[in-house]
């Protein structure tokens, strides 16, 4: 029962960690999964649909809306693979830098805060 106990205290925390990145995200044009959308085309410039859908862990629809969104303000470039005309590879754009510079610092202390405050079992 002790391992039920964890796994329900751990979704109860991310809980808390998704409610208050929205609430920080509230303001501006990213809802949390564009932000991690957006982060992940960062850190892996090129990458494809498959990689978003996988990092993200959401239904291949949900991830379509997320980026079509990301490309519809301009915060993402959607390219054809050069090595495979059949893929769509993603890469960030200067408005998608600068939307995640902005709410890093935010981002950062959430996260921090809710680090320091409980530790994970």
């Amino acid at each position: 029962m002790e391992a039920v106990a964890d796994t329900l205290e751990l979704l109860r925390r991310a809980a808390l960690v998704a409610a208050s990145l929205e609430n920080a995200l509230s303001r501006t044009d990213l809802t949390v999964d564009r932000w991690r959308a957006l982060a992940h085309v960062e850190a892996n410039p090129g990458c494809s649909m498959s990689d978003v859908i996988d990092a993200l862990v959401v239904p291949s629809t949900s991830a379509t809306r997320i980026v079509d969104f990301l490309v519809d303000i301009g915060a993402v470039f959607r390219t054809l693979s050069p090595h495979d005309r059949r893929r769509t590879t993603l890469r960030l754009s200067s408005h998608g830098q600068e939307l995640l510079r902005d709410v890093e610092p935010t981002i950062a202390r959430i996260c921090s805060s809710l680090v320091t405050e409980t530790s994970l079992p």
